[in-house]
């Protein structure tokens, strides 16, 4: 299989928006196909898809469907340099073993919450992970609690950036997710 961006536009998703849900497999025809320019991009697909209000939508069930929402990035193609695109968006997972306070940024009237963590993948690779907003209400109260267990996270959609010749990761906007200790086979097999 392969993957590909699907775009649902604010005129047309009051008729998408209690047909979709995440993790379940639909049957969708009649919809836009055009190149995938985005600045951001959360698949390498040339092409994506753009909903009309005539795109049809039917949830299927298919058990032989491969249900594997993430393209996770080993962390060892971030130290590459020649590996990294930065206009597209990735998935990694690994066990936070640091992380620093919570810090304040302050930009105009706007003012935003930020936290670091330092991941560290299967292998020993380490790296730097920055989530801001939402995601740092998410991440802090397991960082506070969780002095016995180890904390397994599995972001989708983190932005490589590159600051002082490292490549780290950080959040994206509304776009980036976060499941931490969580039932998904991916942070199931990375805790064995």
């Amino acid at each position: 299989g392969d993957r590909i961006h699907g775009t649902i536009g604010k005129y047309v998703l009051k008729f998408f928006r209690n047909k979709i849900h995440e993790l379940r497999l639909y049957r969708m025809n009649y919809f836009v196909v055009g190149p995938n320019n985005l600045k951001l991009r959360t698949t390498t697909h040339k092409l994506k898809l753009t909903f009309t209000q005539k795109t049809f939508v039917e949830e299927t069930n298919d058990p032989s469907f491969h249900m594997n929402i993430f393209n996770l990035r080993p962390f060892h193609q971030l130290k590459n340099e020649h590996d990294v695109d930065e206009t597209e968006l990735l998935d990694v997972v690994g066990q936070v073993v640091t992380y620093e306070d919570v810090k304040t940024y302050n930009q105009g009237d706007d003012q935003s919450f930020l936290i670091n963590v330092v991941l560290e993948d299967d292998q020993r690779n380490r790296i730097m992970a920055t989530l801001w907003s939402e995601l740092v209400d998410q991440i802090q109260h397991h960082l506070n609690e969780s002095a016995d267990e180890p904390v397994i996270v599995v972001f989708q959609h983190m932005k490589p950036q590159k600051y002082r010749g490292n490549y780290s990761v950080r959040s994206c906007w509304y776009q980036t997710k976060i499941w931490i200790n969580s039932t998904l086979p991916q942070s199931i097999e990375f805790k064995s």
